[in-house]
């Protein structure tokens, strides 16, 4: 009966993707990092300005720039520092390890927690001015021990500068890389994808790449990052040599400075950001792109191609409605007054346009002081909050969109990054089951019920 049931279900079910649904954060902490900025306090400066965060449970870490290149209140050297029990009474933790020269405009531009299954650590990416400056990325253990521990640095020399942030990457399966079968190592685990600021001769772009992170974590020689086809063991994970291969020439996008990338654990899916634009692509199985698409503004508006503007961010936000990708878009460096809403955007990984809602814990509208739309972004899914670092102002808003389901999105059952056909399929093989995550409705039964919830969520494109 069950099954009769769902054939039919599902070949009356709709074959457009539905639309992705909004999103409302609402405001659950207001750091003020400008204590982190003043050379007054040096046991706990990240730089004059804020530039990149990482936020792990109820801790922030935060690293910084050196904004001016005279004056007072600037200092010369930067470092990483902890602001603990972010949401009670704060403390500060600094990293003497990360403490690192500033030379003017330049600083950290990546900040990035492994929130994924082998939890390796912090990866920090610094930027000299230079091409293969040494420690220009950097793998810290912020979970052993109480004080974060240097584990790796990149040598010097590395074919890359730490320019643009970095990210885990644990393949198409979420299942990690082999690293004996690639040759750099042994064990399984993730890489680190980074995007080659650095290589722009002639404006082109060679991005992204992979860095091994073996035996105990350590940073190996440069690799190369498996996204034009690759190889599988047994056990599924990726085990051909790692090979760059991402590459959007065609598009606009091909013709600029890389600036930031984000991935999706669980499926590889990527955002990645140059010149005001955004690329976000689907991963294939074998660890291609499976697709991608471009956003961007209109050419010859005030918000078109910026290749040198620093700060270009994006994160993905998976497991939330159709797993949606933040990033901040400028308009214009002699526009200072525009709204939050103008600088902050959202898109699914199809590219259409996400509405984001920020909101005061009492429901009113979060209306942050006025900025050139600098912000970073990092993203916990294991207490499904967001944190926006705002450059100008010096401060870090968390966000929180309640407790996560352990479940994940109903509507993309399948965990896939795309809500679409999979997931009924995958639904729907479980309801029959009365298995996995089929109880959709959360009423301790597997029944019609669960079709109908399935189905709401499904059709709106999101939870």
């Amino acid at each position: 009966m069950k099954k009769n049931l769902a054939l039919a279900l599902l070949a009356g079910a709709a074959c457009s993707l539905p639309a992705a649904a909004d999103v409302t954060f609402t405001l659950a902490s207001d750091q003020d990092l400008s204590v982190l900025c003043q050379t007054s306090n040096p046991a706990f400066y990240v730089g004059n300005n804020p530039s990149v965060i990482s936020l792990v449970g109820d801790r922030l870490f935060v690293a910084g720039y050196r904004n001016n290149t005279s004056g007072t209140g600037v200092a010369a050297t930067g470092q990483l520092v902890v602001v603990e029990n972010i949401f009670g009474a704060r403390a500060f933790r600094a990293v003497p390890t990360s403490v690192t020269t500033l030379p003017a405009s330049r600083g950290f531009y990546g900040l990035q927690y492994d929130h994924g299954p082998a939890r390796a650590g912090l990866l920090l990416s610094y930027d000299a001015g230079g091409v293969g400056a040494e420690n220009s990325f950097r793998l810290y253990d912020v979970d052993s021990q109480a004080n974060p521990i240097l584990r790796a640095g990149a040598p010097l020399g590395l074919s890359g500068r730490g320019g643009a942030g970095p990210a885990f990457d644990y393949g198409a399966n979420g299942l990690g890389f082999d690293y004996a079968a690639a040759g750099v190592g042994t064990g399984v685990g993730p890489v680190m994808a980074m995007v080659d600021f650095s290589d722009y001769g002639g404006m082109q772009v060679k991005g992204p790449f992979g860095i091994a992170l073996s035996g105990p974590y350590a940073l190996d020689a440069l690799q190369g990052m498996i996204y034009n086809g690759d190889s599988v063991n047994a056990a599924g994970q990726s085990s051909a040599p790692i090979v760059n291969t991402f590459d959007a020439s065609g598009v606009r996008i091909s013709g600029t400075l890389w600036r930031d990338i984000s991935v999706d654990p669980r499926n590889g899916n990527l955002a990645v950001r140059a010149s005001n634009d955004l690329v976000v692509a689907r991963r294939a199985a074998t660890n291609g792109t499976l697709s991608h698409t471009v956003i961007s503004c209109a050419p010859g508006s005030t918000c078109d191609d910026i290749p040198f503007q620093i700060m270009q961010r994006c994160e993905i936000l998976y497991g939330t409605s159709s797993d949606v990708v933040i990033f901040n878009q400028y308009v214009s460096a002699a526009i200072t007054t525009n709204p939050f809403s103008t600088w902050v955007k959202a898109v699914d990984l199809d590219g259409a346009p996400v509405t984001l809602s920020f909101k005061n814990a009492d429901g009113s509208d979060f209306v942050p002081a006025s900025s050139q739309g600098i912000y970073d972004f990092s993203w916990d899914p294991a207490n499904n909050r967001l944190a926006i670092c705002d450059f100008a102002n010096r401060r870090a808003y968390i966000f929180d969109l309640g407790a996560p389901n352990p479940c994940g999105c109903a509507a993309d059952y399948n965990q896939d990054g795309g809500v679409d056909g999979g997931d009924i399929e995958s639904f729907f093989a479980d309801w029959e089951a009365s298995s996995g995550c089929s109880d959709v409705n959360q009423d301790g039964g597997v029944d019609g019920g669960d079709i109908e919830a399935f189905f709401q969520v499904w059709e709106a494109g999101g939870c």
